[in-house]
């Protein structure tokens, strides 16, 4: 069972990648399709839980990193590569509350690296909500950066000004805080991470 489980998740994580060296060669070929953004994003968060697992020195279960490719699929490609953050009302806010929810995760893995596991719930909320909250600003400091390196418009400015950023760093805020006190939820954690 647990080598199915790992064949699913390498075969979706290189389809994600699959798809952002597609993106990347879509970019050179039409000149027009300017999703450069997309394909940096798809380059490096299939990699991400590995990442926080070598920094934080932990295991994701199957399901919390099956959760996470579904969430990039739908973030980067269905959102960036596909058009739907522009074309499906609400589509870009409902993945800015789902990021902060898994930023959420990263947040208390983080607390039991450092052993804070067992501080009160009200630091853990807290923490756990600042820390998904300088993920979702990290996040539009590389769509800004993308907007002004490579010619986008990640961040709509053009159409809405500042209002995308706010109502993105909102919508991340609020599910910092769902993720946050589902994290201190007793036996929630433990369902996510059921083998």
């Amino acid at each position: 069972m647990k080598k199915l489980r790992r064949g699913i998740l390498v075969a979706i994580k290189l389809s994600l990648i699959i798809y952002a060296l597609l993106v990347g060669a879509q970019c050179i070929v039409d000149p027009n399709y300017n999703k450069y953004g997309g394909f940096i994003a798809g380059m490096i968060l299939p990699f991400l839980p590995e990442i926080v697992c070598k920094i934080f020195k932990c295991k994701f279960a199957f399901r919390i990193e099956l959760l996470y490719y579904i969430f990039v699929f739908i973030a980067l490609d269905l959102g960036i590569c596909m058009d739907l953050y522009k074309t499906v009302p609400f589509f870009d806010k409902t993945v800015h509350l789902l990021s902060g929810i898994f930023s959420a995760l990263v947040g208390h893995y983080a607390l039991v690296y450092f052993k804070v596991n067992k501080a009160p719930n009200a630091f853990k909320v807290i923490f756990i909500m600042f820390f998904s909250m300088a993920i979702a600003v990290l996040w539009e400091f590389f769509e800004f950066g993308c907007d002004k390196l490579l010619g986008q418009s990640m961040q709509q400015l053009v159409s809405v000004g500042v209002d995308d950023t706010m109502f993105d760093l909102l919508a991340a805020t609020i599910g910092a805080a769902i993720g946050g006190y589902l994290l201190i939820i007793p036996h929630f954690v433990d369902y996510l991470e059921e083998a």
